[in-house]
């Protein structure tokens, strides 16, 4: 693909697995220059999916602590010179309690990562972008977000919150040049989905295709695709809503779902 992003500087949070390492790669295959942010170890894998030596950088960050965050826009602006583009990718699920047995401190965690995480790194990073006049954010929300679970009651609601910040700040932004949007994927086969596959294979003795193709009829009977979404699925969206192609994309929810979610509005 060719999104005509070369030598724009990306920011990409919880950049070292799953869906944010996808969009990290992606927007380095498309000539970008990357930083991804994780709390452990995203040094080394800045250098495994670097293209080029020096095009990727990895910033130990945790997204909670305000010192961390305002060190990775800093080693960003040092390194890259700027930054055009903000993924807040980073999140947590938490337990998949029901409601009434998640107490308050589990609450907090998932609201102060999913939420608070966003609005820090955003707000660390909006005024570069309100300096230059321009800049592109995009918010990885989920599919819960729009049809939540009858479990995980507090990441649904983080992601609810995720995709109305979206359109607040689009319309708070946009006539200053910068875009903000939303992805929104249904399941998609990260570490941990996989782990947790191969965990239910292991105990029902079946393989892992047919653990994968229970759980789509079961729990996401909506996809209409024979398959899971996969992590690269969403890094090509991303590049897409960071390219100008996307010049007139402003406060969208973009489903990255294979057709799971069942209600026509976003």
């Amino acid at each position: 693909m060719n999104f005509g992003i070369e030598e724009q500087v990306a920011i990409v949070t919880g950049g070292t697995k799953g869906i944010g390492r996808a969009i990290a790669e992606t927007l380095a295959e498309e000539g970008c220059y990357v930083a991804i942010c994780a709390r452990s170890d995203p040094e080394s894998v800045a250098e495994e999916i670097a293209p080029d030596p020096g095009q990727v950088i990895g910033v130990a960050c945790d997204v909670t602590v305000p010192a961390d965050v305002a060190s990775l826009v800093d080693e960003t602006l040092e390194a890259f010179g700027g930054i055009d583009i903000l993924v807040n990718n980073v999140g947590i699920l938490g337990s998949e309690r029901p409601f009434h047995e998640i107490p308050d401190e589990e609450w907090r965690e998932v609201i102060d990562v999913n939420i608070m995480g966003t609005v820090r790194v955003t707000r660390e990073v909006l005024p570069h972008m309100r300096e230059q006049g321009s800049g592109v954010v995009v918010n990885v929300a989920s599919e819960a977000g729009t049809q939540p679970d009858p479990f995980k009651t507090h990441y649904d609601a983080t992601k609810a919150a995720m995709i109305n910040m979206t359109k607040n700040l689009s319309k708070t932004y946009g006539d200053e040049g910068i875009r903000v949007n939303a992805v929104s994927p249904a399941t998609t086969k990260t570490p941990l989905v996989e782990e947790i596959f191969e965990e239910r294979a292991a105990e029902t003795g079946r393989s892992l295709e047919a653990v994968e193709r229970e759980f789509i009829a079961e729990e996401k009977p909506g996809i209409v695709t024979d398959r899971l979404g996969e992590p690269e699925d969403v890094g090509s969206v991303v590049a897409f809503l960071a390219s100008e192609k996307a010049a007139f994309v402003h406060g969208a929810n973009w489903r990255v779902d294979g057709g799971s979610i069942w209600t026509i509005d976003a």
